[in-house]
């Protein structure tokens, strides 16, 4: 019984010391979990202020560092952004004007033609008998005219036989010319100068007047057209200079304003404005996207500073200007921005100072460092 007793207790010794190890590890891995999370919230704190630091270009014994920039005067020029869509002053869509089988394509699609170019052959077997026929017609009727004539003119023969004649011949003329104006017809030629982009028929296939034969394409004299909004109907003017980008083919081109609509359109209140493109390149195609940046300001002497050192407030805008080793706040009026740059109209003189680098860790009073 006294041993029974002993081995209880030697085992309620061993389960009691080995849940006192399980608490004591417990114990340690919190207090692990804790310092690492205080060692996390340090390298914040740490990045943090090194980013802080970086920022406001370090504090030194003369005050803030700060870059600054003299007021002067520069051209200033703003441009108004507006999508385009490039188009062709010379596509046109050529029909047959009689009706007819199609016997021959002359030219491939995609070649260039240039102006009377044959494209397209109808079948012309049925008129060309008919005319040659009126053709010998017409020749027999001036034999007989001409013999009339002659007569007529030493007295012989009535006056009647002469016009009848005369009157026969000029009718059979007409009727050939007319005849050979429709054969000539049955051959499709090019209307202008240009790229052959489609043609709609194939050889075997009737081709029946107003139906599309082919199309062509002048992408060599090219234009673009975008609309414009009303309020600035005052300002762009024919042959003000415009940017052209193409983002899709990485052009960039500068032209001139070619046309300026003289109506608003109600729909939208805008008007058109159209610019000439030359395309020798042929590397722009009809329907392609630009972008068009449109001139509508420009000024010489005009006080320009970066819109980053630009700060607002409840009062408004203002910068930091450097006065005697001093940041001294300057309320100003602004105007227009373009390419991360601003108009100053008002606020500040030619020849003042101005932080431009370092303005965020300083405030009105503070000791700069000029670098």
């Amino acid at each position: 019984m006294k041993t029974v007793k002993l081995l209880s207790v030697l085992v309620l010794a061993i389960i009691i010391g080995c849940s006192e190890e399980v608490n004591e590890l417990i114990k340690k891995k919190e207090t692990l979990k804790e310092l690492k999370q205080q060692m996390a919230d340090l390298k914040s704190q740490i990045s943090s202020l090194e980013k802080e630091i970086a920022i406001s270009d370090t504090l030194v014994e003369g005050g803030v560092v700060v870059h600054v920039q003299v007021v002067e005067g520069i051209n200033f020029t703003h441009y108004i952004s507006q999508p385009g869509i490039v188009s062709s002053k010379e596509n046109i869509l050529v029909s047959v004007e009689m009706g007819g089988m199609v016997v021959n394509r002359l030219v491939e699609e995609g070649r260039w033609v240039n102006k009377g170019d044959a494209i397209i052959k109808l079948d012309a077997s049925i008129l060309s008998n008919q005319v040659e026929d009126l053709r010998q017609s017409t020749e027999l009727a001036k034999t007989t005219y001409e013999r009339q004539d002659n007569l007529w003119k030493q007295g012989i023969g009535s006056e009647m036989q002469y016009l009848q004649a005369k009157t026969q011949y000029v009718s059979l003329q007409k009727k050939l010319a007319a005849m050979e104006a429709q054969l000539d017809k049955l051959e499709l030629v090019a209307p202008i100068s240009g790229r052959l982009d489609e043609i709609y028929i194939n050889v075997g296939e009737f081709a029946a007047p107003a139906m599309p034969a082919f199309r062509i394409v002048n992408s060599k004299k090219l234009q673009v057209e975008v609309d414009v909004a009303e309020r600035y109907s005052a300002i762009i003017k024919k042959g003000d200079l415009v940017n052209l980008s193409f983002d899709a083919l990485e052009i960039n081109r500068q032209e001139k304003v070619s046309f300026v609509g003289q109506v608003i359109n109600p729909q939208n209140r805008t008007f058109k404005v159209k610019i000439n493109l030359n395309n020798s390149s042929d590397d722009i195609k009809p329907n392609a996207v630009v972008s068009v940046k449109l001139q509508d300001f420009n000024q010489e002497d005009a006080m320009v500073l970066p819109s980053a050192c630009i700060k607002k407030d409840m009062r408004g805008s203002f910068v930091f200007a450097a006065d005697n080793n001093k940041a001294i706040k300057k309320y100003i009026e602004t105007g227009l921005s373009q390419d991360d740059m601003t108009h100053i109209t008002s606020g500040l003189e030619f020849g003042q100072e101005v932080i431009v680098i370092g303005y965020d860790g300083v405030s009105n009073g503070s000791k700069i460092d000029i670098k």
